[in-house]
């Protein structure tokens, strides 16, 4: 408790405006989610509409890194909340008159990520400045600790708004949302400017710095090769194929689809802080090999239940409740994977090249997360969705391999010199 205490308040403020600001993207995604599988019955589409991200991170990701090197962080990222404020009002005033097409969902869809990448750029780089080194671990578990609570209450609000209420009324209550978050980080006083030397902006070269930096360390190298590798095929293993299984292949309805992502995401709320002490013994190298082996060999559990219910082998709600069980236990083994990995970046990076280190990645990232769901939804149209999860489980392991191999090689580096 006394921990929590010494984050300040312009951390708690800033902890209760990302909140906010990830609720109302969350349940916007998850309505939308929603109404395009509904819709279209594609998983192919459904997927294309998850990757349609690719774009925006392609173009953007770089200018967003070198941008949040420059400028009050915290000033940008109410700025961009209040434009995405904007832009949800207009979506609810367009709704109220019209449906609200698929190329619609697809437009909107890309316009708040253009927010979300400067905003992601600027949000990567701030924690440090709100509080003390020493215990900007504890900032970071915490900060882990509000992501679980909004993914535990995001599926069942966005349930009740998509059944109980409409589109134009989802689109204003996420407006809503970024409004007050917006308002939040406005009264936060904290000095979030960057350290970077305000000298003539040289796109090229200060995007270059950024990649300099990670050449020159062997953690990121690894980091930057592996993790795209993990997070694309286990993102489109949870977000595409098992959303494809349970509400196409099993149908389910729609409150037991949310009821399903409340009770995985509520790993994410005690887990963070379960986990503080491990993180803080254990080497951060160690937590992510392990972390990404047990996640691999988890999947490719789920994939075996997901076939079971399909072959009939097993009853439906059996294989339901065996998948619920493996995806809360990949959560709990991803956390501390996330964790470890902020810490290294937050801690062992220059703060003022950390908006444009943490932006290449994201951004190497993104773009994997996005191929994969394209992959996955063109995958679970045509083949059958157990045996797209077994290539969930194989590709979770190439990437724990890249990183493994990489990292022995350091060491043998290490020890020879």
């Amino acid at each position: 408790m006394k921990k929590l205490k010494r984050l300040g308040m312009d951390y708690w403020k800033y902890w209760f405006a990302s909140a906010g600001s990830m609720a109302a993207s969350n349940i916007l995604q998850y309505v939308l989610a929603l109404y395009v599988m509904d819709v279209t019955g594609s998983a192919t589409i459904f997927a294309s509409m998850l990757s349609i991200i690719l774009f925006p991170r392609l173009l953007l990701t770089p200018l967003a890194g070198v941008i949040s090197d420059r400028a009050n962080r915290m000033k940008a990222m109410s700025f961009i909340l209040l434009g995405e404020t904007v832009v949800l009002v207009i979506f609810f005033l367009i709704a109220r008159i019209m449906p609200i097409s698929v190329a619609g969902i697809f437009a909107l869809v890309t316009i708040l990520e253009i927010g979300e990448v400067f905003y992601g750029a600027a949000e990567n780089a701030v924690i440090p400045k709100l509080v003390d080194k020493e215990i900007l671990p504890d900032a970071i578990a915490v900060s882990k600790a509000d992501d679980g609570i909004v993914f535990v209450l995001s599926p069942m609000i966005a349930a009740l708004i998509y059944t109980k209420l409409n589109l134009p009324l989802a689109f204003l209550i996420v407006g809503t949302l970024d409004f007050l978050g917006a308002l939040i980080q406005k009264s936060i006083v904290s000095d979030c400017s960057s350290t970077s030397e305000m000298k003539e902006f040289t796109f090229w070269n200060e995007f270059k710095e950024g990649i300099d930096v990670i050449k020159g360390n062997s953690f990121l190298r690894r980091y930057i090769v592996a993790l795209p590798v993990i997070d694309a095929f286990f993102g489109a293993t949870f977000s595409v194929s098992i959303c494809y299984l349970f509400r196409v292949v099993y149908q389910l309805g729609t409150y037991q689809y949310g009821l399903y992502n409340s009770v995985t995401a509520s790993t994410t709320i005690w887990v963070p802080l379960v986990v503080i002490p491990i993180v803080q013994k254990l080497k951060p190298d160690m937590i992510f090999k392990t972390s990404t082996k047990l996640i691999a060999a988890e999947i490719a559990l789920i994939g075996v239940f997901a076939y079971m219910g399909v072959a009939h082998i097993l009853p439906i709600y059996v294989t339901v409740i065996a998948i619920t069980i493996l995806d809360c236990m990949t959560i709990a083994e991803a956390i501390p994977m996330q964790m470890a990995g902020s810490i290294l970046l937050q801690t062992g990076i220059d703060e003022k090249y950390l908006g444009r280190v943490t932006s290449v990645i994201g951004m190497v990232t993104s773009i994997s997360i996005a191929a994969g769901e394209i992959l996955f939804g063109i995958l679970d149209d045509q083949i059958n969705v157990p045996f797209t999860i077994i290539v969930g489980a194989i590709g979770v392991a190439i990437g724990a391999l890249i990183y493994s191999l990489g990292s022995q090689k350091d060491k043998r580096m290490t020890q020879g010199s």
